[in-house]
């Protein structure tokens, strides 16, 4: 075998070890989260490893559906979801 078709073999090992890594720890929690902004709501489902990352990722989520620009995505962020619920997965 040639060197490269060795180092070819090692780097796909590795990422299906990694594949296989992610697919077996995977999430831990799955939450909804609502927020309201200008009078309108939206709702994104999220799944994440850490309950205080996914709650948050979830607030990103939801407040770029309802706001448009960075200052009112920001504003947004801001602002205490109307519904969280979480669960262990």
């Amino acid at each position: 075998m040639s060197k490269g078709s060795i180092i070819t073999l090692v780097f796909i090992t590795l990422i299906g070890y990694l594949s296989f890594t992610m697919i077996w720890t995977g999430s831990k929690f799955q939450c909804e989260v609502c927020v309201e902004y200008n009078g309108v709501q939206s709702c994104q489902d999220v799944e994440g490893m850490a309950k205080e990352d996914t709650i948050m990722t979830g607030m990103s989520t939801a407040c770029a559906a309802v706001t448009n620009g960075r200052t009112e995505s920001i504003d947004c962020s801001m602002t205490q979801p109307v519904k969280i619920s979480c669960k262990n997965i």
